[in-house]
């Protein structure tokens, strides 16, 4: 995570789960965090093969060029990048880890601008995660962003990380997976500060 937004809710996400493995969706406050709001997005989970989004930031829908309440997050992306996120949402939601990374998105006329994803596990009802708290902020934003719709998506490369450690079923596994092409991914020992090891499938 190295865009303020990400890092400032991330933080915001961490207080107020208190150690718990997510937060619940009352819990989040709007009026704690009005600088972050912009690029802040809620989606409501229908398994893992739907997540609606329930609010979007003014940024996130002024560069998306429309409005994103009830559209699928996942519906943005080409297929193969839907199972990318798939696969990372499994982990979301099943153990409460945090999702990141950077996707690329063009306009009609093929400007590109880069975004942060950030992807943070929620609970609306009962015990299950079942919403996302999320952030889209721009990296180096163009001057155009926001004056040409963005109508195109790409996922550049995604990451887990588990703010307490890794489950017990999980334990022996990298700390954190990256994305770099369809078949071919980066392991970090260790997590965050982890030695990149190339893996190809």
């Amino acid at each position: 995570m190295q865009q303020p937004t990400s890092r400032q809710l991330y933080a915001y996400w961490d207080r107020v789960r208190n150690g718990r493995v997510a937060p619940r969706r009352f819990e989040i406050e709007p009026a704690r965090i009005p600088a972050l709001l912009p690029e802040t997005f809620i989606a409501e989970g229908a398994g893992l093969l739907g997540f609606r989004f329930r609010l979007a930031g003014t940024k996130i829908c002024e560069y998306f060029g429309k409005e994103l309440r009830g559209i699928d997050l996942l519906s943005l992306f080409a297929e193969a990048d839907r199972e990318q996120l798939i696969a990372i949402l499994q982990p979301i939601l099943s153990d409460g880890a945090v999702g990141h990374g950077l996707f690329r998105s063009f306009s009609a006329t093929n400007r590109e601008a880069a975004f942060e994803l950030l992807l943070l596990p929620l609970i609306h009802t009962g015990e299950s995660i079942n919403r996302l708290l999320g952030g889209m902020t721009a990296v180096e934003p163009p001057f155009w962003l926001g004056g040409e719709p963005l109508t195109r998506h790409e996922i550049v490369e995604l990451h887990l990380h588990w703010p307490d450690g890794p489950p017990a079923h999980a334990a022996g596994q990298a700390g954190e997976v990256v994305r770099l092409s369809p078949r071919r991914f980066r392991v970090l020992d260790g997590g965050l500060a982890g030695r990149p090891t190339d893996h190809h499938g």
